[in-house]
């Protein structure tokens, strides 16, 4: 699977294997790995900075495996290899058909194998994990029974068999009995997580406090913007002057046969304002898909970017967006739609599309290093774009009612942060968190049931967006006392070494 991701394709007729013993396997090559770096010995500053690199990557895999237990307790990640190993070869339309074709037919082929394997492996499995498993079936049937034999209708029987599979997968999670383990991390593995996942030296205690003490400023940011959409003739406050100000922004918003296509028509205008204004790099728009999340891959994060391997930086990069499910009634279809207003849409699009993951990605895909090509920090992509929507937002792009948008989707960054520590460290109940995220932040119900989820069945992930921008902040700040200091230089500059820690970062740019 990793390999077809990355652009190798010699491996695209294989699925990947966790018959008796590869498990421990796997753990003895990363140990084997991590000593053969550790013996290197000095080496040039900029191989200093990969090396760091691919050791904080093979340090994370060890912790995913052995830490965390991934494949013993999580049957989404036994799913996703299913699933993920055939979607790719048929979104590859970039690529030869008839070589797909058979690759994605024998990868079908071992879907049975591969799920006998996950009910052999998989031992307590977590309810959080557990439910996005089975909400994801449906859109794993469909793939195997209906998409792939469209695609290859040689791969019929195959894919038939895989469909049944992932019905007898379901099944077996269904009718599982005995106690689930708990999904909290705890205090240490948490520690552990959020410091393989940021690439920073900040502390979980260092982020809880610096949460907690930039929300005030953003609620006043918020209050702000929304007194300057409704005009001066209201009489509201605090959180009533806000809400109000929402209320104004969700009534603008798409249907649900148009979220998506919705979506894709906003980025033509934020690339004419950055045309425009050449505050920062962008990247053809020509080769930037905007589709619908698949079913396979519904139930965490409503957008995603997809970019191109890292062997194949001429393909296609791929917006997804998630659609609202047939299944919601009207009512939390609404809610989800009020929080993915137009407003809104412009920020996703800041964000996944341009200049955010795309233009970061895309430019991060051209470094001369295959390593800096493969690699990619958490922390820095999604800082970039987080810093990026404040940016574009602070000269002048949009109107007021992105204004508002932006300010309370700066609290719901913070939110993140708070909401992935407190579940994880703090023992919250899920009265605890939806409260953070509807009545202090803002959010819509729907969405803040989604990310509720989110938060369990991830781990250091949702801390990200806000650690990387306080990062971005950081470097831009110390940027900026140096001589000569140019926002749109620097801008190109941070974009040149690929998709690093902050602190390789730092070392590249001299900072």
């Amino acid at each position: 699977m990793a390999a077809t991701q990355e652009g190798e394709h010699r491996r695209d007729g294989d699925l990947d294997d966790w018959s008796p013993g590869t498990y421990d396997a796997r753990l003895r090559d990363l140990d084997g790995l991590l000593s053969s770096l550790e013996g290197l010995g000095a080496l040039p500053p900029d191989a200093e900075g990969d090396r760091l690199l691919l050791t904080d990557t093979l340090e994370a895999q060890r912790f995913k495996l052995a830490g965390l237990g991934v494949y013993s307790h999580n049957p989404m990640v036994w799913l996703s290899l299913a699933t993920s190993g055939v979607h790719e070869l048929i979104r590859r339309d970039d690529l030869a058909a008839a070589p797909r074709r058979a690759a994605a037919a024998s990868r079908a082929a071992q879907v049975p194998r591969l799920l006998g394997q996950a009910r052999a492996t998989l031992d307590g499995i977590s309810l959080p994990h557990r439910d996005v498993a089975l909400q994801r079936i449906a859109g794993a049937v469909a793939l195997f029974g209906q998409l792939l034999p469209r695609f290859a209708p040689r791969a019929a029987e195959a894919g038939e068999a895989a469909a049944a599979a992932c019905k007898e997968f379901a099944s077996w999670l269904e009718q599982r009995q005995g106690p689930s383990p708990g999904w909290r991390l705890g205090d240490q593995r948490f520690g552990q997580a959020l410091r393989l996942g940021l690439g920073v030296p900040m502390t979980a205690e260092q982020v809880w406090d610096r949460g907690w003490a930039v929300l005030p400023e953003l609620q006043a940011n918020a209050e702000e913007a929304a007194a300057k959409l409704l005009g001066g003739s209201q009489r509201l406050e605090g959180g009533e002057l806000v809400r109000a100000g929402l209320e104004v922004v969700a009534a603008d918003r798409p249907s649900r046969e148009s979220l998506v296509s919705d979506a894709a028509a906003v980025l033509p205008e934020i690339v004419a304002f950055l045309l425009q204004t050449a505050l920062f790099p962008i990247a053809d728009p020509e080769a930037l898909r905007v589709e619908e999340l698949p079913g396979f891959m519904q139930g965490v994060s409503a957008a995603s970017l997809f970019p191109a391997p890292p062997r194949e930086p001429d393909a296609s990069h791929t917006y997804y967006l998630s659609p609202v499910p047939d299944s919601w009634d009207d009512e939390r279809a609404t809610s989800f739609l009020r929080e993915y207003n137009r407003s809104a849409l412009y920020s996703i699009g800041i964000h996944e599309a341009f200049p955010g993951h795309y233009v970061q990605l895309a430019h991060g895909l051209r470094h001369p290093r295959l390593l800096r090509r493969v690699l990619a920090n958490g922390a820095f992509v999604e800082g970039w774009a987080v810093y990026v929507e404040r940016q574009l937002v602070s000269a002048g792009f949009g109107d007021a009612a992105l204004r508002l948008t932006s300010a309370k989707l700066a609290m719901r960054v913070v939110a993140n942060a708070l909401l992935d520590q407190g579940l994880h460290v703090h023992g919250w109940e899920d009265a605890l968190a939806l409260d953070l995220m509807v009545a202090r932040v803002y959010q819509e119900p729907a969405e803040a049931a989604g990310k509720l989820v989110r938060g369990k069945v991830t781990a250091a992930q949702l801390s990200t967006y806000f650690v990387g921008e306080q990062e971005m902040l950081d470097l831009r700040r110390d940027a900026e006392s140096q001589p000569g200091f140019s926002v749109e230089r620097f801008h190109h500059d941070v974009l040149a070494h690929g998709s690093p820690s902050f602190p390789v970062l730092r070392h590249d740019l001299g900072l």
